[in-house]
């Protein structure tokens, strides 16, 4: 029974083929073996990850994908506790996933060899080499049609490997393999999408192939001569070798002279008629939607694109399309190489979604002020060098934490000094404190100049055109309210504030001279007095 028993286990072994994703190995009776290797097509082609190659839409496609994810900077970085992260570039792991995965490929070519055998087979295998101290020090990439993958008594998997250099069977175990899967229905091996999809690469073969034949025939269907009497199967036999003669290779295109009554008929079913082009275009779209690429970015631009919705596709295709594989990258690196939760594998797409200069610029603008990007972290992202004092980080002036009430400080009063100690405040306390009276002073200020502005310019045009009294007085009992809104300041007070600029615009004759003396006096005294006479932060106007 012993035998018996291995016997069937053997057979129920997982298989990781051509076919991607079977779920167990066909039986010794089943017409697999006496198939084309390849997953069958309604077509009658057999449809294989090299067959599909053939297709320029598909190799579009996968060429797209791939190029970009090797392209994407990869790096290992290590987490703290606050929820930052930073570069560590002395990691094992990172200089052999970001530079020189082992010695024959770069992680370029690395990364577009494993995501290529991810897109037309399902699985991306590599062994990994260790050194003496169990540290990765080399990713060697397996050609998955090579690969079998079992289960153990134990859920754990094992790789059995036909080496093609030593023409023998290796066995690896699930800690000595990089395994990236596509999407499975089983958790042990990835369906491919060319298995997924046969009838639609079978269709698109069938439509390649037909086109081929038909531009090999010099673009001409086949066609009868009718009226012909011979009287013999030799004579009409040879009539047609000499028909055809004169119509191919160097004779293509001469004029052709029939004998009397004889006429030529075409036959066959025109590509117009049958609409060849137009289900070649429809077979690329249906591809480009299995891979989940914009079919613009294959060249595909009739009726999927315009220039305005480029930039929508362009988001969608990072988004829908890169993004999960990335991911998939990222959380497979750190299950089976770097096995420690310090430490995470993460692309940036940051040179993907840079946009235009104007938006880029825009975008790094709001960034700065707002305090989450300084000067140098944006140079660094346009690839220049850290400049000096570049690395403090802005934010408004008029910011404050939600529901916080900042009191202002009064003329005469001095800031607090962090340094000195205070039985009742502590050191951090203090320079909240100061800290908030300076953004309060800066505050007022920019009101105050705001103001100033307002009422130059006011000034400025009623002196212009020589306006009477009236008009300046109709503007000040505006301007007062305008002053107590936004100083925060009684009516009262900016009423009288209001009446003493009136009487000093009545005694000089060039209101132009008064104007330019407050200019070049500045806000500073206007901001002074509403600090004096600021109205409590329960009060309202």
């Amino acid at each position: 029974m012993g035998l018996v028993q291995s016997v069937l286990e053997g057979m129920s072994r997982l298989r990781a083929d051509a076919e991607g994703g079977s779920s167990g190995a066909p039986a010794p009776w089943d017409d697999y073996w006496y198939y084309t290797v390849g997953a069958g097509s309604s077509t009658g082609i057999r449809i294989t990850a090299e067959t599909v190659k053939r297709i320029a839409c598909v190799y579009a496609c996968v060429s797209v994908i791939g190029k970009l994810v090797a392209s994407f900077p990869l790096g290992i970085y290590r987490e703290f506790d606050d929820g930052g992260k930073d570069l560590a570039p002395k990691h094992p792991i990172h200089q052999l996933i970001a530079t020189r995965p082992n010695s024959k490929q770069t992680s370029f070519e690395w990364r577009q060899m494993m995501q290529g055998h991810l897109e037309l087979r399902g699985n991306a295998y590599s062994e990994i080499i260790l050194d003496g101290r169990g540290w990765p020090i080399q990713l060697l990439p397996l050609h998955p049609d090579k690969v079998t993958v079992e289960i153990m008594r134990d859920g754990r998997l094992r790789y059995r490997y036909n080496d093609p250099l030593t023409n023998q069977m290796r066995v690896l175990l699930q800690e000595e393999v990089f395994h990236l899967r596509n999407w499975s229905d089983d958790s042990y091996v990835g369906q491919s999408t060319v298995s997924l999809g046969a009838d639609v690469f079978g269709v698109a073969l069938a439509a390649q192939e037909y086109s081929a034949r038909f531009f090999a025939n010099d673009a001409r269907p086949g066609g009868i001569i009718e009226g012909a009497n011979f009287k013999n199967k030799i004579d009409k036999n040879a009539f047609r070798d000499d028909w055809q003669e004169s119509q191919s290779g160097r004779n293509r295109h001469k004029i052709a002279v029939l004998p009397h009554g004889l006429t030529y008929k075409e036959i066959g079913i025109k590509p117009s008629d049958a609409q060849l082009l137009d289900a070649r275009k429809f077979s690329r779209i249906e591809i480009c939607s299995m891979f989940g690429v914009p079919p613009h970015l294959i060249g595909e631009t009739e009726k999927t694109a315009t220039y305005a919705s480029v930039e929508q596709f362009n988001i969608m295709f990072a988004t829908e399309c890169l993004w999960p594989r990335l991911v998939n990258w990222e959380q497979t690196l750190h299950r089976d190489l770097i096995q420690d939760d310090r430490y995470i594998a993460k692309f940036s797409m940051a040179a993907l979604m840079r946009g235009d200069t104007a938006a880029r610029y825009g975008a790094y603008q709001i960034a700065i002020q707002n305090g989450w990007l300084s000067q140098n972290d944006v140079r660094v992202m346009e690839g220049l060098n850290p400049i000096a004092d570049g690395d403090k980080y802005w934010r408004p002036a008029n910011w404050a934490e939600l529901g916080a009430t900042v009191q202002p400080l009064l003329p005469g009063e001095n800031e607090v000094d962090p340094t000195q100690s205070d039985p009742g405040n502590s050191a951090g306390e203090q320079a909240l404190a100061a800290d908030a009276n300076k953004r309060y002073r800066l505050l007022l200020l920019s009101n105050a100049e705001r103001c100033l502005r307002k009422e130059l310019e006011a000034v400025r045009k009623l002196a212009q055109r020589q306006a009477p009294p009236q008009d300046y007085e109709a503007f000040y009992e505006k301007h007062a309210g305008f002053l107590a809104a936004v100083l925060r300041i009684s009516p009262g007070r900016a009423r009288q504030f209001c009446t003493e600029r009136l009487l000093e615009l009545a005694t000089v004759a060039d209101r132009n001279l008064v104007a330019q003396k407050w200019a070049d006096a500045g806000a500073r005294e206007l901001a002074a007095m509403a600090a004096l006479h600021a109205l409590p932060s329960s009060t309202t106007n």
